[in-house]
């Protein structure tokens, strides 16, 4: 007697439509899950990457400052301004028009008694001082140094007729020895001040003012800030600049003018949000500011802001006499 044959059933469409929901569900999820993934790896990336700007900068600048030198003879041997004048500018090699950063803007903090939440203006920070040259074949000889943000094509000169990508930089000019001798030790002098808007060479007075192509420190620094701070006779630290919220300018020429200490900080943006400021300077694209916003300005702001990092540090002076 043969077996009753069995009889064989398929997938009924509630079950197909079940496994298809199961599947895309999964799908989903693991799409979630490695999506966010690797915003946390971008976000790591970016992190790592303003910081080890950051710290190179801060290192080196820690490294001229504490090497600072000074002689209450009259003449300015450190000074930092903070410029908002667009056309003044230009001699600072600055690629001007589109919707550049906003000027003004409070130097003090609006968060504390730190820098990390000031504005230092259109410019930043123009800070520059005579230090000790630490380059092995020149010596321990004075240089003239300086530090400064600039807002420059990529590559190529400021004039060119179709530039390059502009973005904005962190640079440090470090004068020669043999021409800070020459020119002297008057930062306010003529040698040190730039009458165009293209170039110097490298190690050369001018480059005060508007620093070489080469002398590019920090990539994507969009403000770098400074407060100085005097001692008064209980010891005790007195900010000196900005010595009010609107304090633009600070020239030591007498002892009790140059400071003991300063707080330094950069705001550094991340590649996407230099890419994504760059498009909304220039307008490119279907980039429009959000109705919700009131003005360029706090459209700059806002982007900058939500797309970058600040990193400050406390220097300590020690005031060397040539």
């Amino acid at each position: 007697m043969s077996a009753a044959p069995r009889s064989s059933r398929g997938f009924t469409l509630i079950e197909l439509l079940l496994a298809v929901v199961i599947t895309a569900g999964l799908a989903a999820a693991v799409l979630a899950v490695t999506t966010s993934t690797l915003r946390l790896w971008q976000r790591t990336q970016d992190r790592f990457s303003t910081q080890t700007q950051a710290t190179l900068a801060l290192n080196l600048l820690e490294r001229d400052l504490q090497a600072a030198l000074f002689r209450g003879d009259g003449r300015t041997w450190l000074a930092v301004d903070v410029i908002n004048s667009p056309d003044a500018l230009l001699n600072h090699g600055w690629q001007l028009g589109g919707l550049m950063k906003p000027a003004g803007g409070p130097l003090e903090s609006g968060a504390g008694d730190t820098i990390g939440g000031a504005r230092f203006g259109l410019s930043g920070a123009w800070l520059r001082f005579m230090t000790t040259n630490l380059d092995a074949d020149a010596g321990a000889l004075p240089a003239a140094v300086s530090y400064q943000v600039v807002r420059r094509p990529v590559s190529g000169s400021v004039g060119a007729g179709n530039p390059a990508a502009v973005r904005y930089a962190l640079a440090r000019s470090a004068v020669s020895a043999e021409k800070t001798w020459s020119s002297g030790f008057n930062l306010e002098a003529p040698a040190y001040v730039s009458t165009s808007a293209g170039f110097p060479p490298m190690q050369t007075p001018a480059s005060v003012m508007n620093p070489s192509s080469a002398d590019a420190l920090a990539s994507n620094v969009v403000d770098f800030g400074v407060w100085l701070y005097g001692r008064e006779s209980s010891g005790k630290l007195r900010r000196i600049f900005p010595a009010t919220p609107t304090d633009t300018s600070h020239h030591a020429r007498q002892q009790n003018e140059f400071p003991v200490a300063a707080d330094v900080m950069l705001r550094v943006l991340t590649d996407e949000g230099a890419q994504l400021l760059a498009a909304i300077e220039s307008r490119r694209g279907a980039v429009s500011r959000p109705s919700e916003i009131p003005d360029d300005a706090a459209w700059w702001w806002s982007v900058v802001e939500m797309h970058s990092h600040v990193y400050v540090r406390r220097i300590r002076i020690v005031m060397e006499v040539p």
